[in-house]
C-alpha cells in the first residue's frame, strides 16, 4: 500500500516548475519519436524528463520516500514513452497514419534536383562514343549528351564506338560497339 500512497505524493506534491519540465519533456520526445530528425527535439526532451527526475528527489516534502518516488518516476516515464513508441510502431504496420503528414512514403529528393533518381532504360541498345577512357568508369557521348557510363569489360580507350547494354538504377552499363568488333 505503500507504494500506492507515495505515487499519489509523486504528483501531489509535485511544484510548478517541474511540471513544465514533465510536460514540455514528454511533448519534445513525442516530436521526436514521430518526426525524427536532427535529434534536437529529442535530446532537449531527454534532458528536460532528467532535469525533472532530479528536481523532484531536491525539492521533496518530509513524507516523501525520494528513492521510491524516483523509482516510481521513472517507471512513470517508461511507461508512458514506450506506450507511445508501440503505439507509433503498430499503427505503422497497420498504416493508420499512411494518410497524415507523419508519414512519408516518397523519396525525400524530387527527380528534379536530383540525378540519381533519373531513369536510364530508355538508353539501352543505344550507340555513343567514349568522351574519356573508361577505367573501366568514365564519360561517353550517347544522342548528344555526355553521362557517366561504367565499361563492362573494364578497359575501353577515348573516342571508341560503345552501345549501351544495361542499365541498373543510374548505372549505365556499356560495351564496344559490336559492329566494330565484327569488322576487325
Amino acid at each position: 500500500m505503500e507504494f500506492f500512497n507515495q505515487f499519489g505524493l509523486l504528483f501531489s506534491n509535485m511544484e510548478w516548475y517541474v511540471i513544465v519540465c514533465v510536460v514540455v519533456g514528454l511533448v519534445l520526445l513525442f516530436v521526436e519519436m514521430f518526426q525524427p530528425g536532427f535529434g534536437v527535439f529529442g535530446i532537449t526532451g531527454f534532458v528536460l524528463v532528467a532535469l525533472s527526475v532530479i528536481l523532484r528527489a531536491i525539492f521533496h516534502r518530509p513524507d516523501d520516500d525520494v528513492l521510491m518516488q524516483v523509482f516510481q518516476f521513472l517507471l512513470f516515464y517508461l511507461i508512458i514513452v514506450g506506450g507511445a513508441f508501440i503505439l507509433f510502431l503498430v499503427a505503422n504496420k497497420k498504416k493508420w497514419l499512411k494518410k497524415t503528414p507523419f508519414m512519408q512514403e516518397e523519396t525525400a529528393v524530387s527527380p528534379e534536383y536530383s540525378e540519381g533518381t533519373l531513369d536510364f532504360k530508355s538508353l539501352v541498345g543505344k550507340n555513343g562514343r567514349t568522351v574519356t577512357d573508361l577505367r573501366p568508369v568514365g564519360k561517353a557521348e550517347i544522342e548528344g549528351k555526355v553521362y557517366d557510363v561504367v565499361a563492362e569489360n573494364f578497359f575501353i580507350a577515348e573516342k571508341s564506338d560503345i552501345t549501351v547494354v544495361a542499365t541498373e538504377g543510374s548505372k549505365i552499363q556499356v560495351n564496344v560497339n559490336n559492329k566494330i568488333k565484327e569488322a576487325k
